[in-house]
């Protein structure tokens, strides 16, 4: 009796393809979620290189005794503050409309004072709807005299 070599059957086959399709469908929502992540915590630890910078800029001239430049600190642009601007710094914008600029990235606005993060892929984010991450230095004055602190703040988003 002769044996014959027989190959998947097309429902061995179909069952295959289904499970490979549900394994793939699995890795690419992880996958989507681990680069959200990265994007998150790249956005964090950019606006705790500024915190950092703001608080160096703020003790050099809280020592120096200029106040003036400390209140005007507040106003300024806080990527000025690092050595070199970030690869996904976009530049200057008044009112940022990720529409209109067409990346992901940080924006300056200048109108209010506000630096602004764009999210990529905003609507994939599950924990928020917002397509932008808005930071503001705001000015803090205390009782005493020379009192006067910075901080980076989130405003929205």
């Amino acid at each position: 009796m002769r044996h014959r070599m027989r190959g998947f059957t097309l429902l061995e086959f179909a069952v295959t393809l289904v499970v490979a399709a549900a394994a793939s469908a699995l890795l690419l929502n992880r996958f989507d979620f681990y680069r959200d992540q990265a994007e998150m915590a790249s956005a964090r630890q950019m606006v705790g290189a500024l915190r950092t910078a703001l608080h160096a800029r703020a003790a050099q001239l809280r020592v120096a005794g200029r106040e003036d430049a400390l209140r005007a600190l507040a106003a300024d642009n806080p990527m000025n503050w690092l050595v070199s601007k970030p690869a996904n710094y976009l530049g200057e914008y008044y009112a940022p409309d990720p529409a209109r600029i067409g990346r992901s990235g940080w924006v300056f606005d200048p109108r209010d004072k506000s630096l602004v993060y764009m999210l990529p892929n905003a609507e994939s984010f599950s924990f928020g709807t917002a397509r932008l991450l808005k930071f503001k230095v705001e000015s803090i004055q205390s009782a005493g005299p020379r009192t006067l602190s910075l901080a980076l703040n989130q405003v929205s988003g």
